[in-house]
């Protein structure tokens, strides 16, 4: 059945000779989970297979490495030049076409100095790869490569290739005046040698495979970088190629500098759909199909297409969080649809640790391996869960999706735990989507009875006769003992929202990980006068968020005229003022309220007590000792639950 709701996303679409089922596509995502000599892996395959069916028109593999000779570093990725690339890139294809998706592969040419970051070139200024540095025959080299990396993909029984020209890639670097600074015929003399490498390369791949596979080109509406070019005359330049693709994919952004990464991935301190307006003017100027990528939100992807502003989007973080996506959207099941929560764990854990994916709310994504397929229980068994935060709520539906009778025991009147105080900032839209998905769907499993407002004692817990117990009490925060009693002048940054305490104008916020910087955001952007302290050095601050959302985050604040002080360590606080300490020098600072977030501690004693309640146990989230994340939580539940 059709979804009502969102019609225009589930009309078919012409692109080239492809009939796509729908409108929503997969955006390529850059990851680990190719082999070390850069071939296509079973977990790469058992990782988009849920994808395609999952619903999406397309899938496409991200990163296709096009270079004949891969640099030292360039290892875990799909390399494209290497012919024996067509055996298990044609599992893949079939893999994921299996269910009526097209099977696309994103190319890319690299430098010779790949996985390192921010490094300078010849114009000063970061590039992925120094376009001023290649040589023409280096030039027509990668040409080459980009024709027979098409061919392999044609060969593999491939559908689409995606051609990385946006994120300053190098043929957006050689059509910038702020980048190329060649003196020959790929020079910035002229516009046609501008456009000139970008159009050998469709022309080479054309040649290569006619018509058989379908081209998509994604640009960067701008890359903004100052004085790069405009919009204006980056559609002057789709206009040039538009008839040599079947796709235009409207992104923006720089890879290369680290500040910009945010607005190729934009995370939760940005507003959704933060391109859909820049593809309207791209749609209205050609005449073949326009996608945009950019955290769209499912109904803002029905209203611009629905409008006539795009003809297609991209979703790349959503489809990962839950790969059903559009086919619960279809269904009218969009109440089930897991929120992606744009933490960009999955995304940095590749490009900022050469690390294979993982996504904080999905805890198969990745490991479809070692649970895509797992048996059920050989028994049903009696489950007991305490805490119902994050890891409680995904330890109780993961028992009882698996058969397990679950009794969840939260002594809050309310489910969510720490997120419940966590979500209250205006841009913490995406967590509180998650939060209220996952309460909702605990609640309305019939396998679980919930225990809200009553502590797990070992009264209440032996009373359940249980076959196994996971304690997912969350920690306890850290608050240190000061000169000062007045509760209403220190606050511990989970009480900010109780009522118990009046928030002054002049906050000192002790504690620079993710939740006090968030916190310095929030209080900034109501009007108020903000001290940010750490006893970190800069470098170290941000914990618990991903590289990427930390370049946002800190861009903000600074933005936002934060008073930020590293290696500033909080010793006391008095009636009158904050005692600091910076580099063995005190310092008195004046404050009307300090809110303290210096972590959470685990609670030893709570489950040293609980423990013994039933032999067969497992601990997991805040009360394991790892970092307070929401992918920890979620999957150290989820392993647990896994195991019984």
């Amino acid at each position: 059945m059709t979804s009502g709701k969102y019609p225009h996303i589930f009309q078919p679409i012409k692109i080239g000779k492809l009939t796509l089922k729908n409108r929503i596509t997969n955006a390529p995502t850059y990851n680990f989970l190719a082999s070390y000599d850069n071939h296509v892996t079973r977990e790469q395959i058992e990782s988009s297979k849920p994808v395609g069916a999952g619903g999406a028109a397309t899938v496409t593999m991200g990163s296709g490495f096009i270079n004949s000779v891969l640099p030292p570093a360039a290892r875990h990725i799909v390399g494209m030049s290497d012919e024996w690339i067509v055996t298990y890139l044609s599992e893949w294809c079939e893999a994921v076409k299996r269910y009526g998706a097209k099977a696309c592969v994103e190319l890319v040419p690299i430098a010779s100095y790949f996985g390192t970051h921010e490094v300078e070139s010849s114009v000063g200024i970061p590039m992925e790869i120094d376009c001023n540095l290649l040589t023409p025959e280096e030039l027509q080299g990668f040409v080459a490569d980009y024709a027979k990396a098409a061919r392999h993909v044609l060969k593999a029984d491939g559908d689409m290739v995606l051609i990385h020209g946006a994120h300053c890639q190098l043929p957006a670097l050689l059509f910038s005046k702020v980048f190329n600074r060649r003196s020959d015929h790929y020079g910035p003399q002229s516009f046609e040698n501008r456009c000139r490498f970008a159009l050998e390369v469709l022309d080479a791949i054309r040649a290569e495979v006619g018509d058989k596979l379908a081209i998509e080109y994604r640009l960067s509406a701008i890359d903004m970088v100052p004085g790069s070019p405009d919009i204006e005359e980056v559609i002057e330049f789709a206009k040039v190629i538009q008839d040599k693709i079947d796709l235009l994919h409207i992104s923006r952004g720089n890879l290369a500098i680290n500040k910009l990464t945010p607005f190729i991935l934009p995370p939760a301190y940005m507003d959704h759909g933060i391109n859909i307006e820049y593809a309207a003017q791209f749609k209205k100027a050609l005449h073949i199909p326009v996608s945009v990528v950019g955290a769209v939100t499912l109904e803002q992807a029905e209203e611009a297409i629905a409008s006539g502003k795009v003809d297609m989007v991209a979703l790349c973080r959503q489809l990962i969080a839950d790969p059903e996506t559009v086919n619960k959207l279809e269904r009218d099941q969009d109440s089930e649809i897991r929120p992606c929560i744009r933490c960009n764990t999955c995304i940095s854990r590749s490009h900022f640790g050469s690390k294979p994916p993982r996504c904080a709310v999905n805890p198969i994504f990745g490991r479809e391996l070692d649970y895509g397929s797992r048996p059920a229980p050989g028994r049903k068994k009696k489950v007991v869960v305490v805490g119902g935060g994050p890891a409680g709520l995904e330890a109780s539906r993961t028992l009882a999706e698996r058969g397990h009778d679950v009794v969840l025991f939260e002594k809050a009147p309310q489910l969510g735990g720490l997120l419940t105080a966590a979500v209250k900032a205006p841009f913490k839209s995406d967590l509180k989507q998650y939060l209220d998905w996952s309460i909702r769907m605990t609640m309305r499993h019939k396998n679980i009875d919930l225990r809200i407002g009553t502590e797990a004692t070992m009264t209440f817990v032996s009373e359940e006769k249980a076959d196994a117990m996971i304690l997912a009490i969350g920690g306890k925060p850290v608050i240190p003992a000061f000169s000062c009693k007045d509760d209403s002048r220190i606050i511990w940054v989970g009480d900010i929202d109780s009522g118990n305490g009046r928030i002054g104008d002049n906050i000192l916020i002790a504690g620079a990980g993710l939740t006090g910087c968030e916190t310095a955001l929030r209080f900034l952007q109501a009007g108020k006068k903000v001290t940010l302290i750490d006893a970190l050095p800069r470098n170290e601050l941000g914990s618990g968020s991903s590289p990427i959302n930390a370049y946002a985050l800190f861009d903000i604040l600074a933005d936002l005229n934060i008073d930020l002080r590293t290696q500033t360590k909080l010793v006391d606080v008095t009636q009158d003022c904050a005692v600091v300490l910076n580099d063995g020098r005190e310092e008195r600072l004046g404050f009307d309220t300090v809110v303290l977030s210096l972590g959470t501690m685990v609670d030893t004693d709570a489950v040293n007590r609980l423990r013994p309640a039933v032999a067969e146990c497992y601990v997991v989230g805040n009360s394991n000792g790892k970092p307070g994340t929401v992918w920890n939580a979620a999957t150290s539940a989820y392993d647990a639950a896994m195991i019984i």
